[in-house]
């Protein structure tokens, strides 16, 4: 019998969060970014999302969960988290925008309304300086709305296709994002962008969302069977490895390698390895996604206010207290989310990601 929850992709889950928070923390611990390729967990993420979500309700939907049945459940799973997430970093923006400390060009209805408003919405922030997707979020909340998206595509009709139906959409579409990669002359971090979210943003997460469908179907038939089982903690070195690469420039080549060998790769072994893993996984992968939401802004007033005293330059001290504030903040995050709330009840939906 499948299991209802992998440990060891928690644990990925985890990682994964806190390379997209390294990566957003430039010049907090050092010149640049301490982890130069950490935007490429975004991708995983992607990855991940599809196997869970055809863990949790492949069979649901072929047995009948209507589109709006799964809607419901995935929302009571992850709007409060996000909804709490985004209220503190729209909070922060309004403040630094007020205050002067955010870049010129802002009107009053946009810091007090317009940002605020489509940042809950999980929707791009347009009539705005530049082409930021949401000032408030750091922009992760593209990779959040492309998932929805992917989702509801997937429980509406992309559940019934064939698994080498899948598999070649999702081989299709990540060769035109390695040719967009190359022709953008940023790799694959792109697609982030309010201006690129509905070409290559959805580009970028559509073809990973359905190899982790994939992935799953893969497992179900005991493909992985043969593959070696392998220390989860070592896995999930492997990827801060893959996160710490550095890079002068963009690299489209090393960026699709890691997308869409490394990653698969990754998850199918800690898939194997599962019940090698530790219960710090599953810590790590229960704060993962508040992590997600909630640090873009501790990030923003460590960068951009004299409140932490890293706006001048780098203090690696100073910044991994930083990181441990948003950890701490995600903790109290999962814990308001998870709070007793009245819940209707939806027949066959999943209770946990």
């Amino acid at each position: 019998m499948t299991p209802k929850r992998f440990h060891s992709l928690d644990g990925l889950r985890g990682v994964c969060a806190l390379s997209v928070v390294l990566f957003h923390a430039a010049d907090l611990f050092r010149p640049g970014t301490l982890l130069p390729h950490g935007f490429l967990a975004v991708d995983v993420f992607f990855i991940l999302s599809g196997f869970v979500i055809a863990l949790n309700y492949d069979a649901a939907l072929q047995n009948g969960l209507r589109l709006k049945s799964f809607l419901q459940a995935r929302g009571r799973r992850l709007l409060p988290v996000y909804w709490l997430g985004a209220v503190f970093n729209i909070a922060v923006f309004v403040w630094m925008a007020s205050s002067g400390y955010y870049p010129d060009g802002y009107t009053n209805l946009m810091i007090w309304f317009g940002v605020p408003l489509l940042t809950l919405l999980m929707l791009p922030v347009f009539s705005i300086p530049g082409d930021s997707f949401s000032p408030a979020m750091l922009s992760v909340s593209w990779s959040l709305l492309v998932e929805w998206l992917v989702n509801t595509a997937y429980a509406a009709w992309l559940f019934s296709f064939r698994t080498r139906t899948l598999a070649m959409l999702a081989i299709t579409g990540w060769l035109a994002m390695t040719v967009v990669g190359y022709f953008t002359g940023r790799g694959w971090c792109a697609g982030i962008s309010r201006n690129e979210f509905f070409t290559v943003g959805l580009l970028r997460g559509a073809p990973a969302f359905l190899a982790g469908v994939v992935i799953f179907r893969l497992h179900t038939h005991s493909w992985f069977a043969k593959l070696p089982v392998i220390a989860p903690e070592l896995l999930l070195i492997l990827w801060l490895c893959i996160a710490v690469v550095p890079t002068a420039t963009a690299t489209p080549s090393f960026d699709a390698f890691a997308v869409t060998i490394l990653g698969p790769l990754l998850v199918m072994l800690l898939v194997r390895s599962d019940y090698q893993t530790s219960t710090l996984a599953k810590n790590l992968g229960a704060l993962s996604y508040p992590l997600y939401t909630v640090h873009p802004g501790f990030i923003l007033l460590a960068q951009g206010t004299p409140l932490f005293g890293l706006n001048h330059g780098p203090q690696p001290l100073r910044a991994a207290c930083v990181v441990m504030l948003c950890f701490l903040a995600a903790w109290l995050v999962h814990t308001l989310a998870r709070l007793p709330r009245p819940r209707p009840a939806v027949a066959n939906a999943a209770q946990h990601l």
